[in-house]
């Protein structure tokens, strides 16, 4: 029912955009033009071809925060959404990378609101160093979208986010299995097909 909070709820792609031209909208009535910079899986959603969904949209800076997230409050109990929609309790996580993103790609842009997602690189980076198990399918989507194959590769880019940081050690054993298991992938993907076996009535 529109208006009543759904937690339960998962945020697709075309209704995160809905929300953030509500929440364009409500900032638009107050003169106010905000910038959002979002990471995790809302990030992966919109801008890394993700299919999948998100529960909330985690926002690593906003400006104009109070505004901003009074205007989310009004948006969720328009539509339907958590309270929470919008939040940038992701700014506590210790494994945030220490340096901004030069590579971040616009998602949404109007006149009161520019959302902008952490790129391909950060987001990879990001997920290395935690390498939940949600994180490995995620892991392996973007190490085939960046072109990433070895290890070393994967230490190099994990390096640039976090200059002065080696990936976590129990994190190393669950990359190196997502890097034979893209292996084996690329190996499937590569063989020649089967071909179909000679009908006998066909040999002369």
């Amino acid at each position: 029912m529109p208006g009543s909070p759904d937690p339960g709820r998962p945020l697709d792609h075309e209704a995160l955009t809905r929300a953030f031209k509500a929440l364009e909208k409500q900032l638009a009535s107050q003169g106010v033009r905000a910038h959002v910079y979002i990471v995790g899986s809302a990030a992966l959603m919109m801008a890394h071809r993700r299919s999948q969904t998100t529960m909330d949209v985690d926002a690593l800076s906003i400006d104009h925060r109070e505004v901003v997230l009074a205007s989310a409050r009004v948006v969720a109990r328009e539509h339907g959404l958590p309270d929470d929609w919008l939040n940038d309790d992701v700014r506590w996580v210790p494994i945030l990378p220490p340096q901004p993103d030069p590579r971040a790609e616009v998602l949404f842009d109007s006149p009161n609101l520019v959302v902008t997602g952490a790129s391909a690189r950060h987001i990879l980076a990001m997920k290395v160093r935690a390498a939940r198990t949600r994180d490995l399918e995620d892991i392996k989507l973007l190490m085939r979208q960046i072109g990433i194959a070895t290890m070393q590769e994967v230490r190099d880019l994990h390096r640039a986010v976090y200059p002065h940081d080696e990936i976590p050690w129990r994190s190393e054993e669950r990359i190196k299995a997502c890097l034979r298991e893209l292996g084996e992938e690329h190996e499937r993907d590569a063989r020649p097909p089967d071909k179909p076996a000679r009908d006998v009535g066909d040999e002369r």
